[in-house]
């Protein structure tokens, strides 16, 4: 009794940390992978960081500049003294203050844009490497019924062997068959799991972590119509979001660096204190003796004008406008480069679908029927055990291209909702 007290105690002891211990299962769809990666993703991270410290600079360009204090000071060797103190303003004219903004505006744009760009190109990642792993654990599911099945088989040729119904022939073919489809399902074992871990690194997850991925590949992602796809890449893609704020960027740099290149002017006032003296005797109202010495105040005033004689910016100014002409020539071939990739994945996503069409209707369904009429001869007689491991090795073939069908019209639809960016994705 004492014995199993304890037994007991240490199960109940050991069985939470063990269920601590173990990596924590996550079952999703592909959706709900793809919002957990871009919530998630340290790249994003980095690049919302990129964004607030770009608005950090915004706030920081819209400041007026500091006032500036003056203190200075004389003593003579004798009673003799001088105190100034001065207090001037940067006047900031001419457009200085809006040309800093406008610039630190477009450039806070880009990043915003940017970080956008990096959102829809994770969104695509992530689906892509979702569709390898529902490809492989297709493969897998086809190889595992297989491996099933003759293995079944298998055990029956050997009833019939050692019952002298069927050559031993039979046996070590079918044995051999078995052990094949066994090395085909490590290796489509080993594609599952390393295509698991890519993804488990797009979804910031660790390793070590558990996952299950709900859906399969005949649900691919919504294919926007056709004749809306190209506006809407037009209007919404980052990309091309983040070369109209590059333009806009440059001009204001344009617009900055003219600012900069004009006159300026500073404000000044002080107040200076002076003691001062001669050492000689005078004579005060009622006759009476006295140094000459007294306390003198002045208060003053002016205006610092900067005038742009010799300098007037022109070398920043001349290399703004380039750099605006180079934007500008990115953006038309950017907005080029979208126009193809919008019909090129138009093109892939329709022969893939004409494909997958093709296979479910003359093909899957006709080499399933085959395989079965086959195996319903070789146990009748009147087949060979080599036309049955034929067929069989036609029809694995067969479910393979249809799987690669299947991943060919997924990645197809992933590729048009990455050239066409539709809106709140």
């Amino acid at each position: 009794m004492t014995t199993v007290a304890v037994v007991l105690i240490l199960v109940v002891l050991v069985a939470p940390a063990a269920a601590r211990g173990q990596p924590p299962g996550l079952e999703v769809t592909v959706d709900e992978l793809v919002a957990r990666a871009v919530a998630d993703n340290p790249d994003l991270e980095a690049a919302r960081a990129d964004l607030e410290a770009a608005q950090g600079r915004v706030r920081q360009a819209a400041l007026r500049p500091n006032p500036m204090v003056e203190l200075g000071g004389q003593k003579a060797l004798g009673p003799d003294s001088n105190l100034m103190v001065g207090l001037t303003v940067p006047l900031d004219l001419n457009g200085r203050k809006e040309g800093r903004v406008g610039v630190a505006e477009r450039e806070a744009d880009v990043r915003r844009a940017l970080l956008a760009e990096r959102e829809r190109r994770l969104r695509a990642e992530v689906r892509l490497k979702a569709g390898e792993v529902l490809a492989a654990r297709r493969n897998l599911e086809v190889a595992d019924d297989l491996l099933a099945v003759n293995r079944e088989a298998l055990a029956l040729v050997r009833r019939r062997v050692s019952e002298g119904a069927a050559p031993p022939l039979e046996e070590n073919l079918t044995a051999v068959e078995v052990n094949r489809l066994e090395a085909s399902r490590e290796l489509l074992g080993s594609r599952l799991e390393i295509a698991t871990l890519g993804l488990k690194a797009l979804a910031a997850l660790r390793p070590d972590d558990a996952l299950t991925l709900r859906g399969d590949l005949t649900a691919p992602p919504v294919v926007p119509v056709r004749e809306m796809a190209l506006p809407q890449a037009l209007s919404d893609r980052p990309d091309l979001r983040a070369a109209r704020a590059e333009v806009a960027a440059a001009r204001a740099r344009v617009r900055k660096e003219e600012a900069e290149g004009r006159w300026d002017a500073s404000v000044n006032v002080g107040y200076q204190r002076q003691d001062f003296g001669y050492g000689l005797q005078g004579l005060t109202e009622s006759g009476a003796r006295r140094p000459i010495q007294d306390v003198f105040h002045y208060f003053g005033g002016g205006v610092s004008i900067m005038l742009p004689v010799r300098n007037q910016n022109q070398g920043n100014v001349a290399a703004a406008r380039a750099e605006t002409t180079a934007a500008e020539r990115r953006q038309e071939f950017m907005e080029l480069m979208a126009r193809q990739e919008v019909d090129a994945t138009f093109a892939q996503h329709a022969a893939a679908r004409n494909s997958q069409g093709l296979y479910e209707r003359g093909v899957r369904d006709v080499a399933r029927r085959n395989l079965d009429v086959v195996r319903q001869a070789y146990r009748l007689g009147r087949g060979t055990l080599l036309d049955v491991i034929a067929e069989q090795r036609r029809y694995i073939e067969i479910e393979n291209g249809y799987t690669d069908v299947l991943k060919q019209v997924y990645d197809a639809a992933v590729e048009i909702e990455r050239a066409v960016a539709p809106t709140g994705r």
